[in-house]
């Protein structure tokens, strides 16, 4: 659903702008170790960052924008052989580093009581 809004209200249709459709993320003890992680995934030969989005850093005042939820949410696309005979090469992905105490935060009931209410307040805001 979120998807299928994003494309018609701030995409114009055009479904190729969508860089979230494939999403993971990785759960981290220390912001030392997704700085680090973040650091091998730039030096990858074989991954093509599009862009970064570091809702760790205080000074973007981003924090406000996301409720007080913070992450580093990378897009990026693989550049193998194996990407490109399987056709996927062109396709970006998203692989979001989080820190445990913000994937607990999410979880169960009231995680995802937490989640609603931020989509509510995401949708208010016009994006």
């Amino acid at each position: 659903a979120r998807a299928i809004d994003k494309v018609i209200r701030f995409y114009q249709r055009d479904v190729s702008r969508l860089l979230d459709i494939c999403r993971q993320q990785i759960v981290f003890e220390r912001v030392e170790d997704m700085s680090h992680c973040l650091a091998v995934i730039r030096q990858d030969a074989e991954v093509q960052l599009v862009r970064v989005k570091n809702r760790m850093d205080a000074d973007t005042n981003q924090h406000k924008l996301y409720a007080g939820y913070r992450d580093v949410a990378l897009n990026l696309r693989f550049r193998t052989e194996e990407a490109e005979m399987l056709g996927i090469d062109g396709h970006i992905c998203e692989v979001r580093l989080v820190h445990r105490d913000f994937a607990v935060m999410l979880q169960g009931p009231e995680g995802k009581a937490r989640h609603r209410r931020y989509e509510k307040y995401r949708t208010a805001r016009g994006w």
